[in-house]
């Protein structure tokens, strides 16, 4: 029988810290409101990888902070996507390969081969 995982789109998400109906008065930290969550959900989506690529230590607490059966959904990040990404929130070695006309834009709209498809 398959299984059903119930969650939300972020343990930090707008409507959820405004309805002040879920998390307990006074749980302001991303910390907190994580193991909360986690007590309450299975899984839940990842929204701002799409904006930005996590660091790894805060992957790794994010798995530290919820039981070892969690789920977390990684949105995939807005470069890896037909979606264009803010040049200040690629990592230094991709903004170093764009063009010097594409470092100054917002959001280049086609940036090269390169820039997308190398590793990090």
């Amino acid at each position: 029988m398959a299984e059903i995982r119930t969650g939300t789109c972020s343990w930090t998400d707008r409507t959820l810290l405004e309805s002040k109906t879920f998390y307990p008065p006074g749980l302001k930290s991303a910390e907190g409101r994580l193991k909360f969550y986690a007590q309450h959900f299975n899984t839940v989506e990842v929204d701002s990888t799409f904006y930005a690529l996590p660091a790894r230590r805060n992957a790794e607490l994010w798995a530290e902070r919820t039981p070892p059966d969690f789920i977390f959904h990684i949105k995939a990040f807005g470069l890896l996507t037909p979606h264009s990404v803010e040049v200040a929130r690629l990592p230094p070695l991709r903004r170093e390969m764009l063009p010097p006309s594409q470092r100054e834009l917002l959001r280049p709209h086609a940036p090269p081969a390169a820039t997308r498809d190398t590793a990090s």
